[in-house]
């Protein structure tokens, strides 16, 4: 296999970023739906490209570029969370009078990034990866120049973003001066001294604010509340993924030892029972729906992180399936049910819609639904195979822990569907029924949660093929 096929994904999103920005500063027009259409067209290109490789075992560089099927399913899903926020963000930009052209490079950037993370085992090239995930996201988060709030949540990712970068940064540094290797699979065996160790809980941390573990999510609910909502709806998908297979890429070799695996595991155990606990108590109190979706995003690590610690990366790979179409959807269904120069932010703003609209009302319930974990949706699924790998490995406080917050979510979810069908309005809600872009996004979002509900078949045997990459 040659190396320009190995190295086509990437460089389709490179060479795609690069047309975007030269468009957007050349053409200088106020019409950015060419750029939009650049854009997808990239994607699906770099899509391709991966589908290629599925099953072969590409790699360049000497390894540290690998594509193992894992890889290339991650980047399937990269490529998808990156296609959905461009069709939510083309009529949603000019709305809210932010119609920037760099939305489209930077998403691309942010997607180029991501990709690079999973496309590997060794450690420095995910830490490469991810700075030019987050040298773009803070970009995206701050997009919506005039609205302090968005610019308040950029400079806060910022910050905060450096912090998690320098813990991985000197993780990093403790880990190969301890270890004297930084591929992943190879840690396990070389880790000796307190000081790897040291570097080794360093990175864990690193990586748990960019998914937003408990206690290093303080962050998150500001970013998702203040960030352009198609850029919200990619953040709370995107980047869990990424940071989970990471994770579990790191970790998966310590099953097989047992000191390391019982402190490393019990460690992690305890992290995800105060994220489940924290993320869905704070969500109750919440009536601004990006705060609830950002607290319910901190839950749903919560979960998945449960497979992390039950070594199930099938159930992880369903699980963060499933999530890109029920998060991508809520978001989604609050752009459709916004209209011009307003955005549905408060849960007052719902009142009424689901009888006025109820199609709309309809798949965002549905979503809402899959969200809490009720069959016959992907959601069910997605928590039954987590739970019920967490009870095989011998975790049934985690489980058990996991369901009753699971309980708990069920009032929040639901309160969102009552508002919706059950309040009176105010004054007659106003939404938007000519962006048929944002349709789009939720007739898929809602196919794929019933599908994965009702017929996984298909998909779960691919995910297992993915996960024996592991």
């Amino acid at each position: 296999m040659t190396g320009g096929t190995v190295l086509a994904p990437l460089a389709a999103l490179v060479i795609g970023t690069i047309l975007v920005l030269l468009a957007e500063a050349f053409l200088q027009s106020e019409n950015k739906t060419p750029l939009a259409v650049i854009s997808l067209a990239t994607l699906v290109i770099a899509g391709i490209f991966a589908g290629l490789l599925w099953g072969r075992g590409a790699q360049a560089f000497g390894g540290l570029l690998r594509w193992d099927d894992a890889a290339l399913f991650l980047a399937f899903l990269f490529l998808a969370a990156g296609a959905f926020a461009i069709l939510l963000g083309m009529r949603f930009l000019i709305q809210q009078e932010m119609n920037h052209g760099e939305f489209y490079g930077l998403m691309l950037l942010a997607v180029t990034g991501l990709v690079i993370m999973t496309a590997t085992v060794n450690l420095l090239v995910v830490f490469l990866g991810l700075e030019v995930f987050s040298v773009s996201s803070y970009a995206l988060a701050g997009l919506k120049r005039r609205d302090e709030r968005s610019v308040e949540s950029a400079i806060k990712y910022f910050l905060i973003g450096s912090f998690a970068g320098a813990f991985i940064v000197f993780g990093l540094a403790l880990l190969y001066g301890g270890a004297r290797t930084l591929d992943a699979p190879a840690l396990p065996a070389a880790i000796s001294s307190s000081l790897a160790l040291a570097g080794l809980a360093l990175v864990i941390c690193g990586l748990a604010f960019k998914i937003a573990l408990v206690p290093f999510h303080m962050v998150q609910p500001d970013v998702y509340e203040g960030a352009p909502t198609p850029v919200t709806a990619f953040f709370v998908v995107a980047p869990k993924a990424a940071g989970f297979v990471v994770l579990l890429r790191l970790l998966i070799p310590y099953a097989q030892d047992g000191l390391k695996k019982e402190a490393v595991f019990s460690f992690l155990a305890g992290i995800a029972v105060a994220t489940m606990i924290l993320g869905n108590f704070a969500a109750l109190r919440q009536r601004n729906l990006k705060r609830i979706l950002a607290y319910s995003s901190i839950a749903q690590a919560g979960y998945m992180l449960i497979a992390v610690v039950a070594g199930d990366p099938s159930g992880l790979l369903f699980y963060l399936t499933n999530y890109l179409f029920l998060g991508i959807g809520a978001f989604g269904a609050m752009i459709a049910l916004g209209g011009p120069g307003r955005e549905a932010l408060d849960l007052d703003d719902l009142a009424g819609v689901g009888r006025r609209y109820p199609w709309i009302g309809g798949i965002f319930a549905v979503i809402l639904v899959s969200l809490a974990g009720f069959p016959p949706t992907g959601g069910f699924l997605a928590k039954f195979y987590v739970f019920s790998a967490a009870v095989r490995a011998g975790h049934l406080i985690l489980a058990l822990v996991g369901v009753l917050t699971s309980l708990v979510s069920v009032y929040y979810y639901l309160r969102i569907v009552v508002v919706m069908f059950m309040k009176e309005p105010d004054q007659e809600p106003a939404v938007d029924t000519e962006n048929p872009a944002v349709y789009l996004v939720l007739l898929i979002c809602l196919y794929a949660v019933l599908q994965l509900g009702l017929f996984p078949g298909n998909i779960v045997t691919l995910i297992r093929q993915a996960a024996a990459s592991f």
